[in-house]
C-alpha cells in the first residue's frame, strides 16, 4: 500500500526534482515515481505531501517560520541565545553568522539539524509522516506542536526532516508547477481539481490515467 512507503522515497524523489533542469525529467520523474511506489487506490497518501499547498484535508499548522523556529529551537533543547538558536532566528539575514542560506528557511534548519541527527533514516513510513502532521495541525497550543516536532527529530534524519519543513510552510520549490503535476497524474486532475478544490477527491476519481472522464461524472 501507499501509506506504507518509506518517506525516505518521497524526499529521494524531491531531491531529484529539485536538483534536475529538465520540466521533461522532473515531470517523467513523478510518473515513474506513481507507477512504482504508489497503489492506485490510495495517491492521496503521498500526493499530499507533493502538493502540501493544495491539501484541504489538514488544517492550517499556525507555524511561520519565526513560530517554527521557537519550536524547533524548544525541540532541540537549545538555550535561545546559542549560535544555532540565532540562526534560526535571523534565518533571513545575511553574513557570517547565518551562513550562505540566508533566506531559506528549511536549508538553514537542515544545517542546524545536521550536527544533531543522525545519517541514517529513521524509517517512517509516509503514513507515520501523515499521522504526525495531522497532529500537529491540531495542536492547541505551541508545547504540543513542539512534542510532535521533536517526536519528528528523533524519528528522521536533517535530509528527510529539511522536507517535512518545506511541506509545513506549503512549498516544497521543486521547480514544477501543479499544472505539471496534474497533467502528469491525469489529463483531467487540473480541470476537476478547479471545479472541485478537492485534492483527495481528484486522486480518489482520476486513479486510471487512461480513462477520461467529464464533469457529469467525476462527482
Amino acid at each position: 500500500m501507499t501509506e506504507q512507503m518509506k518517506f525516505s522515497v518521497v524526499c529521494s524523489l524531491f531531491t531529484w526534482m529539485q536538483r534536475s533542469k529538465s520540466l521533461a525529467k522532473k515531470r517523467s520523474k513523478f510518473r515513474k515515481f506513481l507507477d512504482s511506489f504508489c497503489n492506485p487506490r490510495d495517491y492521496f497518501t503521498a500526493i499530499r505531501l507533493v502538493l502540501p499547498n493544495l491539501d484541504r484535508e489538514r488544517g492550517t499548522y499556525g507555524l511561520k517560520e519565526s513560530v517554527l523556529a521557537t519550536c524547533l529551537i524548544d525541540a532541540l533543547g537549545m538555550s535561545r541565545d546559542s549560535q544555532d538558536a540565532l540562526r534560526l532566528l535571523n534565518w533571513r539575514k545575511g553574513g557570517a553568522q547565518t551562513g550562505a542560506n540566508a533566506g531559506n528557511f528549511s536549508l538553514v534548519a537542515a544545517e542546524v539539524l545536521q550536527c544533531r541527527q543522525g545519517m541514517a533514516s529513521g524509517g517512517l513510513t509516509i503514513k507515520d509522516v501523515n499521522d504526525l502532521l495531522d497532529r500537529l495541525s491540531s495542536s492547541e497550543n505551541r508545547a504540543e506542536k513542539t512534542s510532535v516536532l521533536s517526536t519528528l527529530i528523533n524519528k528522521t534524519n536533517a535530509q528527510e526532516m529539511k522536507w517535512i519543513i518545506m511541506i509545513i510552510l506549503k512549498d516544497l520549490k521543486l521547480g514544477i508547477s501543479e499544472k505539471s503535476i496534474f497533467h502528469e497524474f491525469h489529463p483531467d486532475a487540473e480541470d476537476l481539481f478547479n471545479v472541485t478544490c478537492d485534492l483527495k477527491l481528484v486522486c480518489e476519481k482520476l486513479r486510471d490515467r487512461t480513462q477520461r472522464h467529464n464533469r457529469q461524472v467525476c462527482y
